[in-house]
Formats: structure tokens, C-alpha cells, sequence
């Protein structure tokens, strides 16, 4: 049978290759995964797997480091290398870079059983769906994009095993699980839109799953593994609320683990019951964006459609509920001045965030802000994505008049927000020009908030920090 080898460089469990894992095996294939950094990092597996492909996931930042090792990797081996994530997804012009034979585009368990299953019986791929490759003329090829799977329970849970490298190193008390795919809302700085035109005419694309198969993933993932927290991944949790009160109810008496996710303040808002049977299920704490402290920046350049009324009653509904929460928020915004920033911060102080978290705006082509950037000369039309900041934490490539002040404010936002005595004396500090000392500062009070806001072990963490500080704090 074939073997697939994914790569990547950050210890972290992420769902996409778990199911392509799951899928791959349980059709005879192999499947194995290891974390590194470099390519001697990763000789040892190559020699003793044997794979027939290697692949690497990968978003808009990291498929930099992807590209360098695929290169290397193939110069010294010759092995197939594949690509999947949102990078390829999105910019499928990747595929003309040296090392990278073939990208899959958009949702990947079918397409990379295909192909493994043409390798097993020694036939061409080229034709499976979501395929990209440079053909024989040394054009770039994009086959069409195969239909959405209607019922996501139709694939196995995800292969827990393939992270076992992180066995070794981490405690691993919190753990993914989704119960959807697909987000139904139209935010401007987000690439949901793209990928809702990528599958246009080819399915329903939000899917929730059912509650039985949620609630027996839940419970073999209790009985094999340390798990002590779930964190339900999706892009917005709880999305039909007759699904929500009915799973809430089975996962308590079921599964009964703590859980975190990620909703919309103004879904919290819309019924008194939402936050209260949240917590009643098992939820200890929520994420959701604010994004702006502006309203009108918030919705009419952002698209987010949620007002502040909406934020301030979610923001108290969850703490009678005893629910604590993560705010996300977003500075150096296209239209953004720096008294815009500031009401950011306020708001957060308003509603009292236990978790506040702010980056700074990362403009992805293709995103209708990015576009809106560049029409309004904030950004050069010429802008790739390769000149993209591999974090979000660093600095604004906008043309802002307090372009200096708001990456500062950044650094402190989370300070301002939970020590609001420190936010007048913020305000003078953020004048100086940026340096190391507020981006270590930035650090240490993002790691503890962070470490809090999802429920992880200290130490585990701190470990986890100091091998991937760079991903954060470090530009290229």
C-alpha cells in the first residue's frame, strides 16, 4: 500500500491532517507525521518509512518554511511532494515554486485517497479532483474542484495516533473536535467568501454533524487519550441552536469534559438561555470577535454585522453564566485612526474581556479588505503575498498616519485591557519608537493570557513557547 508523510515545523495537533490520516488508513494505506525544523530533522523518518509522498499542510506564512524544506527534501530524495491548507487553496500559484510537484486545493481526504490509491496500483493521477501540477508544456494545470461530501459523518473521526510524536514531548490535556465546517457569515477580512466560490454549485458548505457521531467521537477520544479539555474548533460553534441545546444536554450526561469554543456575541445575545446552557453542558469559556471598538468601522469596512448593544449584553449574559471570554480584536485596520484604536481598548474594558487578544491587521490578497486597502491607497496594488509578515503580532504594511503608535499599542493592548490604570500612561509610552522591549513585554503577558484562556499546563506551555517564540515574535 502507499505511504504518505506529512511534515510540519510547529507542535501542535491539527485537525485537516488527522482526517486525511484517518481516511488514508482506512483504506490500507500508511500514514505517519513528524515535527521539525530542518531537514535533518526529518531524514531519519524518510529512510525508515519510506514514503511515497511527502506532505505539508499549510497556511500564508508558514509555506515559506514548507517550500525550503520540500526543495531540499527532494533535491536529496526525489520524492513526491503535495501541498494542502489554505495557502495552496488560496494562491494555487504556488505550484510553479522549485521542489512543489502538485497541490490539492480546498478539502483534501477524498482527493489524496484518490491518489494514493493510483500510486498503490501504479496509475496517473493527474486527473483527480482539486489537483494542481505544472503539465508537460510547463503550464500550470487546475483541475475542477470535486463536489462538497454532504454528510461530513461520512468520513472516519480523525486519527489521534498520527500525533504521537507530541506524545512524547507534551501533556496534551486539550484536545480538537468539530462538529462543522464552513462559516455562513461574509466578514471582509476573512477568506470565507473565496472558499464559498471555490464550491460554488458543488454542495451545501456549512455541514454540522450529527450529535450522536460528536458525542462518540467525544467519548473515544475521553477513554484513549489524557484529554481533559475540548476545544470544539469550528469556525463558529453552535450555530443552529436546537442542534446546540440538544448536544449540550447529551455531552454533559455523556461525555461530561469541560469544553471552550468559538462563537458571535450577537448569537449569545439573540437568547437569554444561550450563555446558561452553554454552561450547564460544560463550557468554561468562549471566543468571539469584536474586532473594532468602532462601530462603524466594524460593520461597514469590516462586514462583521454586530453592534455594540449586542457585544455589551453577550459580554454580561456570559459572565452571569460564569462563562469567561476571549475577545479578538484587530488594530492597524484599512480607515482605522488611532482614537479608533483606543475605543478598541475601551470596549474591551467595558465588558470587562477576561482574555483580551489583538493582532494586528494581516493583509491576504484576495480578501475583499485587502482590496478595499489597496483602492484606498493604503496599500501598493503590487502587494503579494509573499510580502506578508509570517506573524500577525510584528508590524502594519498599511500606509497609516499613526502607523508607529497603533503596532505599539498592540504590544499593550492586553495590558491596557486587564490593568485599565496602565491604559492613560499606554497612551505616552506608544509614542516611543517600536522595539524588543515592548514585543518581549508583548510576550510574556500574551503567554499568560493565552495559557489561562485555554485551559493549558504551565509548563507544557512555557516549553511549547520557547521552541516556537519565532512563529510569534520573529520576523523572517
Amino acid at each position: 500500500m502507499a505511504k504518505l508523510l506529512f511534515l510540519q515545523n510547529m507542535d501542535y495537533e491539527f485537525v485537516g491532517p488527522m482526517y486525511i490520516s484517518s481516511m488514508i488508513k482506512n483504506h490500507g494505506h500508511e500514514c505517519e507525521l513528524e515535527i521539525g525544523h530542518e531537514t535533518k530533522d526529518f531524514e531519519e523518518i524518510i529512510q525508515q518509512f519510506s514514503p511515497d509522498i511527502i506532505g505539508f499542510s499549510v497556511m500564508s506564512g508558514s509555506h515559506n518554511w514548507g517550500r525550503k524544506i520540500a526543495k531540499k527534501l527532494k533535491k536529496k530524495y526525489d520524492i513526491v511532494t503535495l501541498f494542502g491548507g489554505a495557502h495552496p487553496t488560496f494562491f494555487p500559484e504556488f505550484i510553479k515554486e522549485e521542489g512543489i510537484d502538485y497541490l490539492i486545493r480546498g478539502e483534501g481526504e477524498e482527493s489524496v485517497l484518490e491518489i494514493l490509491n493510483a500510486i498503490d496500483q501504479n496509475k496517473s493521477f493527474k486527473n483527480t479532483p482539486n489537483l494542481s501540477y505544472i503539465d508537460s508544456e510547463g503550464k500550470s494545470k487546475h483541475n475542477p474542484i470535486r463536489n462538497l461530501r454532504k454528510n461530513m459523518d461520512d468520513y472516519p473521526y480523525p486519527d489521534r495516533q498520527l500525533y504521537q510524536t507530541l506524545d512524547k514531548k507534551q501533556h496534551r490535556q486539550v484536545r480538537n473536535v468539530i462538529t462543522s465546517r464552513g462559516c455562513p457569515f461574509h466578514c471582509s477580512f476573512c477568506f470565507e467568501d473565496a472558499m464559498r466560490d471555490l464550491y460554488k454549485g458543488k454542495g451545501k458548505y456549512v455541514r454540522i454533524r450529527d450529535i450522536d457521531k460528536v458525542i462518540d467521537e467525544c467519548i473515544e477520544l475521553k477513554k484513549n487519550t489524557p484529554v481533559e479539555v475540548i476545544y470544539f474548533a469550528d469556525d463558529v460553534f453552535g450555530m443552529n441552536r436546537s442542534w446546540l441545546y440538544e448536544f449540550l444536554e447529551r455531552y454533559k450526561r455523556e461525555v461530561d469534559l469541560p469544553f471552550i469554543c468559538l462563537v458571535r456575541a450577537d448569537l449569545v445575545a439573540a437568547d437569554k438561555e444561550y450563555a446558561f446552557n452553554l454552561a450547564k453542558g460544560g463550557c468554561q469559556s468562549v471566543f468571539f470577535g469584536i474586532e473594532s471598538g468602532n462601530e462603524d468601522l466594524r460593520n461597514q469596512v469590516l462586514k462583521k454585522k454586530l453592534n455594540d448593544e449586542q457585544i455589551v449584553l453577550a459580554a454580561e449574559l456570559l459572565h452571569e453564566a460564569g462563562i469567561t471570554f476571549r475577545t479578538y480584536n484587530i488594530l492597524g485596520l484599512p480607515d482605522e485612526t488611532l482614537e479608533d484604536a483606543f475605543s478598541t481598548v475601551e470596549l474591551n474594558i467595558k465588558i470587562k474581556a477576561d482574555y483580551p487578544w489583538c493582532s494586528i491587521f494581516s493583509p491576504f490578497p484576495g480578501t475583499e479588505l485587502s482590496d478595499y486597502a489597496m483602492q484606498k491607497g493604503y496599500l501598493s496594488p503590487t502587494f503579494s503575498v509573499e510580502e506578508l509578515d509570517k506573524s500577525f503580532f510584528l508590524s502594519s504594511q498599511l500606509k497609516l498616519p499613526h502607523k508607529k503608535e497603533l503596532q505599539n499599542l498592540q504590544k499593550f493592548f492586553q495590558t491596557a485591557v486587564l490593568w485599565p490604570w496602565t491604559f492613560p500612561l499606554i497612551k505616552q509610552v506608544i509614542k516611543l519608537p517600536p522595539n524588543f522591549f515592548f514585543r518581549a513585554w508583548f510576550g510574556i503577558i500574551y503567554f499568560f493570557v493565552y495559557i489561562k484562556s485555554e485551559k493549558r499546563n504551565f509548563w507544557e506551555t512555557f516549553k511549547f513557547a520557547i521552541k516556537n517564540y519565532k512563529h510569534v515574535l520573529v520576523k523572517e
